[in-house]
């Protein structure tokens, strides 16, 4: 019997080591890794370690939320782990989830957390809906028309990177080469 970790995060930015942490604590056999955004179901890592795990297997992981967004495909993956025999254990919870009053808490908090990102997202959206009617200009602000020009004549002076000037200027290279491009500028050499 193996006993298998899973962490995931949503973003490559993203750091593992407290989910690792937590699962090498359980004294996991295997950690699976996997930095892929819970919203999709395509998660290759996930698919490998349920292709992989056996009958009498478990599987750990930290949060409720680092196997799936909602309700539907949680549940899912807690059938399949109950018909194959394979034990879910969410340290958070404290719950083996494929256990019948395991998958019973799991149903309600899972509802209870979709809800609740739904609720958020139609909060957001009145949010932005108000904004508009209030003729207020939504998006990222641009950096400052002055650090734009200062950039662009650092950049064309020739006797700075461009590592430098966006630490002195704080306008990004993305937004100096578009800029630049969009001026049709050459450097001085």
């Amino acid at each position: 019997m193996t006993i298998f970790g899973y962490a995931r995060v949503s973003s490559r930015e993203q750091n593992l080591d407290t989910q690792i942490e937590q699962l090498e604590a359980r004294k996991c056999d295997i950690i699976i890794e996997e930095k892929m955004t819970g919203a999709t179901f395509k998660r290759p890592q996930l698919e490998n370690l349920l292709e992989e795990a056996k009958e009498g297997d478990t599987i750990i992981v930290t949060r409720v939320d680092r196997l799936g967004r909602n309700t539907q495909q949680l549940l899912e993956l807690v059938n399949v782990l109950q018909a194959r025999n394979i034990s879910l254990y969410i340290i958070e919870l404290g719950i083996e989830a494929t256990h019948r009053n395991g998958k019973l808490f799991l149903t309600i908090l899972s509802a209870l957390a979709e809800n609740e990102r739904e609720l958020l997202a139609e909060k957001r959206n009145a949010g932005l809906e108000n904004a508009k009617r209030k003729g207020i200009k939504l998006g990222r602000k641009g950096k400052a028309r002055g650090q734009l020009e200062l950039a662009i004549e650092l950049w064309q002076q020739g006797e700075k990177t461009i590592k430098q000037i966006e630490e002195s200027t704080g306008v990004g290279k993305s937004i100096l080469y578009r800029e630049i491009q969009k001026r049709g500028l050459t450097r001085a050499i």
